[in-house]
C-alpha cells in the first residue's frame, strides 16, 4: 500500500520534473517560473538545507518533500499551452529513456552522490592549498 503510494509520487515527480525541463525552454513561460525552477534545482544540489542533514532522518525529508511540493507548486502554475506541449514532451521523454522507475531512482541516487563527491573533493582541495 505505502509502496503503491510513494511509486506514483514518483512516477509523477519524475513527470513534473521533466515537464518543467521543457517548460523552462519555452519562450512562454514567464521568467518568474523559469527563476522558481531554477531555484528548485539548485536548493536540491545546494549543501544548505531549511533542515539540517545531521538531524536524523528530517535532513534528508526536506528533500523528499520540499523539492517535489515545490517542482509540483511550480507545474501548476504553468501557463496552459505551456503545460499541455511540456506535458506531451515529458510524456515522450520519460517513454523513450525511463522503461525501469527502479533504475531511474539509482541512476538519479548516483548522480547526485557524484555531484556531492566532486564538491567535496574540490572544497577539500581548495581549503587544503
Amino acid at each position: 500500500m505505502i509502496f503503491n503510494l510513494l511509486k506514483r509520487h514518483f512516477m509523477l515527480f519524475r513527470r513534473e520534473a521533466v515537464m518543467l525541463w521543457y517548460a523552462f525552454r519555452d519562450r512562454r513561460t514567464p521568467f518568474y517560473l523559469k527563476a522558481a525552477s531554477l531555484f528548485a534545482g539548485l536548493y536540491l544540489l545546494s549543501p544548505i538545507d531549511l533542515i539540517p542533514f545531521p538531524v536524523p532522518v528530517l535532513g534528508v525529508v526536506d528533500d523528499l518533500v520540499i523539492v517535489p511540493l515545490l517542482v509540483g507548486f511550480i507545474a501548476r502554475r504553468l501557463p496552459q499551452g505551456v503545460r499541455a506541449e511540456a506535458g506531451e514532451n515529458a510524456d515522450l521523454w520519460i517513454a523513450r529513456w525511463f522503461k525501469r522507475p527502479l533504475i531511474a531512482i539509482v541512476v538519479i541516487l548516483a548522480l547526485l552522490v557524484a555531484i556531492w563527491l566532486v564538491l567535496l573533493y574540490l572544497v577539500y582541495r581548495y581549503l587544503a592549498e
